[in-house]
């Protein structure tokens, strides 16, 4: 590994990709572990002092690298986690790439349901919604469809003067341009390989593999489901294989949409679950639904980027390093 010890903590020294310039870090712990990367958070120590959260992956392995590159077309969007750079390290048999992005310290999506006992209030849902269309509309007017939305993949930053959290969409592993997206195969296989979790996908996504960016309309209606009522999506089938038979070939909803939620938020689920992707509203005419509108003087309105792409929109720093100073690190 190309790192040394400072007093018990590993230094891990990494390389940039783009200048001729090292930088050191120490593990402060593991953040969580996917299939293709482990998150740590770290303190750069060297040449300043930061706290960020950095993805790790093996150098062969493409997934961080592809992430890298779709984050950078996001410099500056309020509502889409930021990204600083990427670096190189030596590991014990090959290098690995690194890819660091802010840090949410209050978790995710998932883990905000569960302080709430299970339930947002209505109100929140709103304005936190709103926030995640935010992301969906500069993501799908840049020509990326997420694939992958979900609690889990919608990081929780701290509050705003509204008193409430910021929410950012997060993990582009699974992210798709729609110009490279192969179109269906013309007998598609009953249960094709499908991309993405499919509790959360639409049933066309899972029927014939189509991805579009109706699909990630379809989870956000389960996100907000989810929101109002704690409860996942499909909990009655566990079985992947039959999971993805009954969203595909039923005309089911992922559950019971409540009674008790307001008109005009069982008509947005509406417009989310339509079973017809052509009739889904898009990201675009969903911000501006009747359910948003009543909380919306709490947000500010919706920005496609911000004019400053290297504004300081962290909330990961220490000593006030500011988003700028830090991306000139890499």
């Amino acid at each position: 590994m190309s790192s040394t010890k400072s007093g018990s903590k590993v230094v891990t020294t990494g390389y940039s990709l783009t200048k001729d310039l090292t930088m050191d870090w120490i593990k402060l712990k593991t953040l969580g572990e996917g299939c293709f990367s482990v998150v740590d958070l770290v303190k750069i120590i060297k040449p300043m002092s930061c706290i960020l959260a950095v993805k790790s992956s093996p150098f062969s392995c493409p997934s961080l690298s592809k992430e890298y590159k779709i984050l950078q077309q996001f410099l500056g969007c309020p509502y889409i986690v930021q990204c600083y750079g990427a670096m190189m390290s030596l590991g014990y048999s090959e290098p690995y790439f690194n890819l660091f992005v802010e840090y949410a310290p209050d978790g995710n999506l998932l883990n905000l349901i569960q302080k709430f006992g299970g339930k947002i209030p209505e109100s929140d849902v709103r304005c936190y919604i709103r926030m995640i269309l935010g992301g969906l509309c500069d993501i799908h007017k840049r020509g990326y469809v997420h694939c992958d939305l979900k609690p889990e993949n919608v990081l929780v930053y701290p509050s705003n003067q509204y008193g409430l959290f910021t929410l950012k969409i997060g993990d582009f592993g699974l992210a798709k341009e729609l110009e490279q997206i192969d179109p269906p195969k013309a007998t598609p296989d009953p249960l094709p390989r499908f991309r993405g979790t499919p509790a959360y996908m639409p049933p066309e996504s899972l029927r014939d593999g189509k991805i579009t960016a109706s699909m990630d309309i379809w989870s956000l209606g389960c996100v907000v489901l989810e929101m109002v009522t704690g409860t996942r999506p499909w909990t009655s089938t566990r079985n992947p294989k039959d999971l993805a038979k009954k969203i595909a070939l039923t005309n089911d909803l992922p559950y019971i949409i409540p009674d008790n939620m307001s008109k005009e938020g069982k008509d947005f689920l509406m417009k989310c679950f339509a079973r017809d992707p052509s009739e889904r509203w898009t990201a675009d005419m969903l911000i501006n639904h009747p359910f948003l509108i009543p909380d919306s003087t709490l947000l500010a309105p919706h920005r496609s980027f911000l004019q400053d792409p290297l504004a300081d929109t962290s909330s990961c720093s220490e000593g006030q390093a500011s988003f700028s100073s830090i991306r000139a690190l890499f």
